[in-house]
């Protein structure tokens, strides 16, 4: 009984928390993405030489590469582990086997601690990046808006703001962007573009004076082959005409209830931060955009369009358009979560492979618009 008891424990910890998502986690990301991180590093070997010389350099590179990695001390103590492991096990000395055994595993448990200490200062920065992004959508008369914004990893690129300047009260900019790549690195350059937009909406008037000024300020902050891809629309209180402009972003998606029909808004403009010897001012445009009742606006970034179901099918901009078209006489809160739930069924288990973000905006009917205005 005692010994049932004792195997029932070790299923227990093996079997906890243990789920299909975390093996095909393990199997079709975490797998392929350690061997990009060391593949990338290290040196590849000649195409002259023949396949079995080549497979031989490659691995020796994996292994030096993986070497390499770990610090001075640790690499020293897993060689030694080794040496030991081999030596006992084609010796026939079982004690430096178990010895190098308990060694790969000593480091194990350090590697581990080091993996956790930085997996909660990871959670600490998602938890900071969610609080600098607004958690819900401002209220405005004319317009019902939802947000949402799911990242890739524990922190993302993407960007989503409402911004009222200070000196405009009658004025709101909304805005959403993408910074190259994923992962801390792309946090920290939201982090940065959130502050100089806000600065820049304070002292520039309208979407291309304001992104005009953003590009001149990245170029001197993002890296060379950074860059960032950014809507922005300008929204004065009880006018149901707003300002577009866009600088490399997806388009923006227009749904005309007239029509029944979602169309793309595609001004011309391309990515902020790029070396473009003042392209990017001669080309940028701003375009009005007038809506009606029951019109839907839906901002969105590439991490949307672009997600991937299991055989590697795009989710598509036609089936987003779709989408929309079918709940569109919904409210915008209701549209969104439309749209997460085809997103969801199409990845059925697969992991997004990009931060996902949304903005809609639906206008509302007059007598929506003037009893909203009272309750506001």
């Amino acid at each position: 009984m005692a010994r049932w008891r004792a195997l029932n424990r070790i299923y227990e910890i093996y079997t906890s928390d243990l789920s299909m998502k975390e093996v095909e986690k393990l199997i079709k990301r975490d797998t392929p993405e350690v061997y990009d991180f060391y593949v990338r590093r290290m040196k590849m070997p000649e195409n002259s030489r023949n396949s079995i010389e080549r497979s031989f350099l490659f691995l020796r590179n994996l292994f030096i590469e993986f070497l390499l990695k770990m610090s001075p001390a640790r690499r020293l103590v897993y060689s030694m582990a080794v040496v030991f492991f081999i030596a006992g096990w084609f010796g026939g000395m079982w004690n430096w086997a178990v010895l190098g055994f308990f060694m790969v595993n000593l480091l194990i448990a350090f590697e581990l601690a080091d993996k956790l200490t930085a997996k909660d200062e990871l959670a600490v920065a998602r938890e900071i990046q969610t609080d600098l992004m607004p958690r819900h959508a401002p209220e405005n008369s004319l317009f019902d808006i939802a947000c949402y914004s799911e990242p890739a990893r524990e922190v993302g690129g993407d960007y989503y703001d409402f911004i009222c300047p200070e000196n405009q009260e009658e004025r709101m900019y909304i805005v959403i962007g993408d910074i190259s790549g994923k992962g801390m690195g792309a946090a920290l350059y939201m982090v940065q573009v959130q502050a100089i937009l806000r600065h820049l909406s304070n002292t520039c008037y309208g979407t291309k004076a304001i992104l005009t000024a953003l590009n001149k300020s990245l170029q001197n902050v993002l890296k060379p082959e950074s860059f960032f891809t950014v809507s922005m629309a300008s929204l004065e209180r009880g006018k149901c005409e707003i300002s577009f402009s866009r600088a490399g972003h997806t388009p923006l998606l227009h749904y005309r209830a007239r029509e029944k029909k979602a169309e793309n808004v595609t001004p011309v403009g391309m990515g902020v931060g790029l070396c473009d010897g003042g392209i990017f001012d001669r080309v940028l445009e701003e375009t009005a955009i007038t809506t009606e009742t029951g019109d839907v606006l839906v901002f969105y970034t590439d991490g949307l369009t672009e997600a991937m179901d299991k055989e590697r099918n795009f989710f598509g901009e036609e089936r987003l358009r779709s989408i929309i078209e079918k709940n569109a006489h919904l409210s915008a809160s209701l549209i969104q979560e439309s749209i997460i739930r085809e997103l969801e069924e199409f990845r059925n288990s697969a992991l997004p492979g990009d931060d996902t973000t949304l903005v809609i905006m639906k206008r509302l009917s007059e007598a929506a618009s003037q009893e909203k205005h009272v309750l506001l």
